[in-house]
């Protein structure tokens, strides 16, 4: 029995994003799904896990690792093959490039529009995710060039980049389909019209091998 275990929230980005390096290495491990709608992630007994009350958490054995990057790091020190953070220099630049770029300047407008979607506020929030939307649109127009040369983010190898802005992408067009979203106009889905290059980057971590065991469990 793995010593391993992940704790995370199902749709969670940050959570997505370590269960699918964790595919890509071919890592056993045990999922251990937390409750958002019960604050599970907040009760006593993962606050010995993590006293922030954060996902996802990585136990190996004695060990304990919290934050998405730093799984990632831990992982891949640990198991280097493959290389979740560039073979070179300038590979290792592109992808810690396109990693800040996305936390700093997609997540945030994304999260915008998707969490009134999903809270069925969108006439509410109608100008907050106009705004967002039209933001994310101009970042995701950036990612469409960089695909159009290459078939990954940060060259021609799968990276830590494709694992952290996936996730992203898709709590987009999940929130993008929904009833309220379509009086909106935003504009991004589907990607196969607005951006095929993503349209096809998303199809190709789809065949990854280990990605039906990452999606989650309350999309399915």
């Amino acid at each position: 029995m793995t010593a391993r275990e992940l704790y995370f929230i199902s749709g969670s980005p940050p959570c997505w994003t370590a269960m699918l390096a964790m595919e890509i290495k071919g890592l056993d491990y045990r999922p251990r799904r937390l409750d958002n709608a019960k604050r599970e992630q907040k009760s006593a007994d993962f606050l010995a896990v993590n006293p922030r009350g954060h996902v996802p958490v990585l136990t190996d054995g004695d060990v304990t690792v919290c934050e998405t990057l730093a799984i990632l790091s831990y992982i891949d020190a640990a198991n280097p093959a493959p290389p979740l953070f560039g073979r070179t220099s300038l590979e290792t630049a592109v992808i810690w490039q396109t990693i800040c770029e996305c936390d700093g300047t997609l997540r945030d407008p994304v999260g915008n529009i998707s969490r009134p979607l999903f809270r069925g506020k969108g006439e509410d929030f109608a100008e907050q995710i106009a705004a967002a939307a039209a933001s994310v649109r101009d970042e995701l127009a950036l990612l469409e060039t960089r695909l159009s040369s290459g078939p990954w983010l940060a060259g021609e190898a799968l990276s830590a980049a494709d694992l952290v802005v996936y996730p992203v992408a898709m709590q987009l067009l999940r929130a993008a389909v929904l009833d309220d979203a379509a009086p909106l106009e935003l504009g991004v889905h589907p990607f196969s019209r607005y951006f095929p290059a993503l349209g096809q980057w998303c199809r190709r971590i789809e065949d990854l091998p280990g990605y039906d065991n990452a999606y989650p469990p309350h999309w399915k």
